[in-house]
């Protein structure tokens, strides 16, 4: 395990507080359809929407992140030679301050063979990583460098946060795999 000089927070919030968040970031810092490598951002403040059978992989290193939404219904994304080129382009792989957040997939073929290959990666690498597995509504995801976190919301989190949930349990509500990793905490 790397020695993380920070750690991120994982905050589950309402689909209202979410849109507030967003929409104070530009939106070419935000990773849109059609969901290839191509759309992938590097940002101090990244977000993307709508992870249904996808995968997102935010990699940060405290200072800048990295946002990959890969949809499994195009062929390219499954080919991760280039998924691990265009990182290499993107952040220094040896920066022993790299931590993940890994997030999506549905059980599919398809799916898994994406959400699997960033397992493989993140781990080749030695990234710490946080998995939120197999949304069970689609999901969206911010990461904001400045506070060290990441906001995660979907239809079911927003509605057992309104119902007075407390932060895990909204956040597992939406899930059916959440795993923190050490320098990972969900926030209150």
């Amino acid at each position: 395990m790397k020695n993380i000089s920070f750690s991120s927070r994982i905050k589950p919030v309402t689909l209202m507080d979410y849109a507030t968040i967003t929409m104070r970031i530009p939106h070419e810092q935000g990773v849109h359809y059609p969901w290839t490598i191509r759309q992938s951002v590097k940002a101090a403040d990244v977000y993307t929407k709508g992870v249904i059978d996808c995968s997102a992989c935010l990699i940060t290193d405290g200072s800048d992140a990295v946002l990959m939404h890969l949809t499994p219904d195009n062929g390219i994304n499954h080919v991760f030679s280039l998924v691990t080129d265009f990182l290499r382009g993107k952040i220094d792989l040896k920066n022993p301050n790299l931590q993940a957040v890994l997030l999506g997939s549905k059980n599919t073929e398809k799916s898994q063979d994406i959400y699997n290959k960033f397992k493989t990666f993140l781990e080749r690498f030695k990234i710490p990583y946080t998995e939120l597995k197999n949304g069970k509504t689609p999901t969206s995801v911010t990461y904001k460098t400045s506070e060290h976190t990441v906001f995660v919301t979907s239809a079911a989190i927003d509605k057992m946060l309104k119902k007075g949930f407390n932060a895990k349990e909204a956040l597992n509500s939406g899930f059916e795999k959440i795993s923190l990793a050490n320098c990972d905490e969900i926030a209150v």
